[in-house]
């Protein structure tokens, strides 16, 4: 497996921010679900054997393991998320870890909610291109039928009016490398759900490539070089 970075990515690339603001903000959901696992396991377990003892039953990597053990603090509140009525009779504001470790009780993991933020990603992306009139290819079909899905419920949706009404199939090739989308897949899961998953679509870095890849198919796209 390759890995690529973030922080390495040309930031001139046309969905750049779409990328940085997915990865930044998946972070934080993760941070927050391990803040509450965390605070709730202490309260536990509060003995510390116990709570060693406890962690490691756990199918966790050892660096993950690691920093668990040893964690004593959290990343400074300098920032607390709120939310503010522009005329500042209200704020809804977050208690960090009051939230977080509601949002562990709330939920069987963070992967439903990284799969939402990825579907926004996707709806907010098709938007950003709609000014630019790009051509009615094969690519450009492949992302219209990503966004609907992503729309859907994250599942692929397809009305009849995209459709051949003598085959079934659809009516424009939507295709994108060695991905092709078929009528067949209708409501097909847009995103893998885990790794246990083998009725999807797509990984989250499916998702990525395919940003990446987007300009080098319209050339218009790509920003333009700094004066110098």
């Amino acid at each position: 497996m390759t890995e690529n970075y973030i922080h390495n990515l040309d930031k001139n690339i046309f969905f750049y921010d779409s990328i940085v603001t997915l990865a930044y903000t998946q972070f934080g959901i993760n941070e927050l679900f391990s803040r509450g696992f965390f605070i709730l396991k202490m309260k536990e377990y509060p003995d510390r054997s116990e709570f060693v003892n406890h962690i490691n039953e756990f199918d966790f990597p050892a660096e993950v393991k690691d920093q668990i053990f040893r964690t004593r603090t959290f990343t400074p509140q300098i920032f607390v998320p709120g939310f503010r009525t522009k005329d500042t009779a209200r704020d809804y504001r977050m208690d960090t870890n009051t939230s977080a470790v509601q949002f562990v009780i709330d939920t069987a993991g963070i992967t439903d909610k990284n799969i939402e933020l990825t579907h926004l990603t996707i709806i907010v992306a098709w938007e950003k291109i709609l000014s630019f009139n790009l051509a009615d290819t094969p690519v450009w079909q492949f992302f219209r039928h990503i966004r609907n899905a992503a729309a859907h419920n994250g599942k692929f949706h397809f009305t009849n009016k995209v459709l051949d009404s003598q085959t079934g199939e659809l009516l424009k090739e939507a295709k994108w490398g060695n991905f092709e989308i078929k009528a067949s897949f209708h409501d097909l899961p847009l995103i893998l759900k885990n790794k246990n998953d083998t009725n999807s679509f797509w990984d989250q870095g499916d998702l990525v490539e395919f940003l990446l890849d987007f300009e080098n198919h319209y050339p218009e796209l790509k920003a333009p070089l700094p004066i110098i």
